[in-house]
């Protein structure tokens, strides 16, 4: 066990991945498991669209594009100071630091939401990215404040990836400005071409709850230069398209100030995620716009991207299954290994 694990640290073992493992696994993941996915995709690419290219990378910052900035627009509005003021203060009776509140919109903005998370733009830009035609997994409406307590970096605002899939990607627009005090979405923009075949190796030891896997930012440090890590600063409108699940990243570390942030992420139907919650990932509504079902969609595209799931996934638990494979695998990145 000692010698695997010093395998699984060597250039060797990282080379084998890169070049034997991944390639045979990329083609069973998107011809075998993902089999319907891609021929969605190909029926979906019989005409040219529009879509932002992340250019073989698994993240992109998008500035100043005009069909974000309108529905940034629009949310905006939602951010009134009593919006704002009523989360804040249930948030702080309940010793919180982050406020879930799609579910608690209005109806005609969560159907502003839902047109853009399905619009060709945005479907456009994760089909390309992934492979294959996507499923719209969730939708979050962030708002976050300073810790309570004065408390540092916790939970997801500490470095992490997103164990629940092999490939997706999520967009997260700020809908208010961002600066370095009021919670940035940092991220490592240096590209992993291992994604889910590959994690740091010292993550933080004896983890409270929500700490499993996070790495504290001494030790991402020791392996990373500044240079390679960007963030979302910026203006309302500002957004970055990432891999969670293959880029490193954290955010929502606010020391003065409000963060609100929307969150789009697209999946597989091998991901855990469609499995995580059965109380509102069902296949036949939309967890987070219950008015809109199955029955409603004509559009086989669309019937896809919301409905889109896999009871034999779900009957033989094959999403779990994947990622123990994954770890089993892993490479182990170390100070000495990048």
């Amino acid at each position: 066990m000692i010698f695997f694990r010093k395998i699984k640290r060597s250039f060797f073992w990282k080379i084998f991945l890169l070049f034997f493992v991944k390639p045979i696994y990329d083609f069973i993941w998107v011809y075998i498991i993902n089999f319907q996915a891609k021929l969605t995709l190909i029926s979906w690419n019989s005409k040219k669209k529009n879509y932002f290219n992340l250019d073989n990378n698994n993240q992109l910052i998008v500035r100043n594009d005009k069909i974000i900035l309108n529905i940034v627009q629009e949310l905006n509005k939602i951010c009134t100071k009593d919006f704002l003021d009523k989360s804040r203060e249930e948030m702080k009776s309940n010793e919180q630091h982050n406020l879930e509140l799609f579910e608690r919109l209005e109806y005609n903005d969560k159907e502003k939401i839902i047109n853009f998370a399905s619009s060709e733009l945005i479907i456009n830009t994760a089909a390309k990215y992934m492979g294959i035609f996507p499923v719209l997994s969730r939708i979050y409406f962030y708002h976050n404040i300073p810790n309570p307590n004065g408390e540092n970096e916790m939970q997801s605002q500490k470095w992490h990836k997103d164990g629940m899939g092999y490939k997706g990607l999520d967009f997260f627009i700020s809908i208010t400005d961002v600066n370095l005090d009021n919670g940035p979405f940092f991220f490592l923009k240096k590209n992993n071409p291992l994604g889910a075949f590959s994690k740091i190796e010292n993550a933080i030891p004896n983890p409270i709850l929500g700490e499993r896997n996070k790495i504290s930012n001494e030790e991402f440090e020791k392996i990373y230069d500044k240079s390679d890590i960007d963030s979302i600063v910026g203006p309302k409108g500002t957004c970055v398209i990432v891999d969670s699940y293959n880029c490193y990243h954290k955010g929502g570390y606010v020391k003065s100030g409000d963060r609100v942030m929307l969150r789009i992420a697209f999946d597989t139907i091998d991901s855990a995620v469609l499995n995580f919650d059965e109380d509102k990932y069902k296949s036949n509504n939309i967890f987070y716009y219950n008015k809109k079902h199955i029955n409603d969609v004509d559009d086989k595209f669309l019937k896809f991207l919301y409905f889109k799931r896999s009871s034999f996934m779900k009957l033989f638990k094959i999403p779990q299954k994947l990622l123990k494979f994954y770890q089993i695998f892993h490479y182990k990145i170390n100070r000495n290994s990048e």
